[in-house]
């Protein structure tokens, strides 16, 4: 039975729904977070649940190439920017667990640490892009905007090695990524190629 594309234009355009399935992991996260984990639970769990929503965020693009104009296509589309904004939400969670406790002198050296200072700079293009991500900026930045949006390829990239390495767990952190990888590498070869 074929979807009704009728059905994801008016979940895209009812947003309060979709935002609260998007707030769902933060409800999970305070509510399983045991005093024995305490702080590391929340930095951890903060930090993966924005670096999966940002790479769901990447991965609408090379999806559209790949699977062309289907409903459950069309309607990420519509949502991907709520989707980035979340990604920024919970990275901002996560900012916060980590400056809770952090005192003056480690956050000093959180600048020289590449593995955090990746993490700041990821930030920043986030918060430009959330700034930004109002219909009205759409409209007054016009070109300008989407290259700000470009980016957060590179901005991604800092997230990942900053991902990467506070965890240690590289397996871990290969297999969340692969699967955009992969659609990343086809879609620059499709374009190689002009296809």
């Amino acid at each position: 039975m074929a979807s009704d594309p009728s059905r994801s234009e008016d979940t895209a355009r009812s947003p309060y729904l979709f935002w609260l399935l998007l707030a769902l992991p933060a409800v999970y996260i305070v509510a399983g977070g045991e005093m024995s984990d305490g702080r590391p639970h929340y930095l951890r769990n903060t930090g993966l649940v924005s670096c999966w929503m940002l790479i769901v965020a990447l991965a609408v693009t090379p999806l559209s190439m790949l699977f062309g104009p289907q409903p459950w296509v069309l309607w990420l589309r519509k949502v991907r920017r709520n989707i980035g904004v979340a990604a920024f939400g919970y990275a901002c969670l996560h900012l916060a667990v980590f400056m809770k406790d952090t005192n003056a002198g480690a956050l000093r050296r959180s600048f020289v640490r590449p593995e955090i200072l990746t993490g700041w700079l990821g930030f920043a293009v986030m918060a430009a892009m959330a700034a930004t991500s109002t219909d009205s900026a759409v409209r007054r930045m016009g070109t300008a905007w989407k290259k700000l949006q470009q980016l957060i390829y590179g901005a991604s990239l800092l997230i990942l090695w900053h991902w990467a390495f506070t965890e240690k767990h590289y397996l871990e952190v290969a297999i969340y990524v692969a699967p955009l990888a992969i659609l990343s590498l086809w879609r620059l070869m499709r374009r190689r190629i002009g296809a």
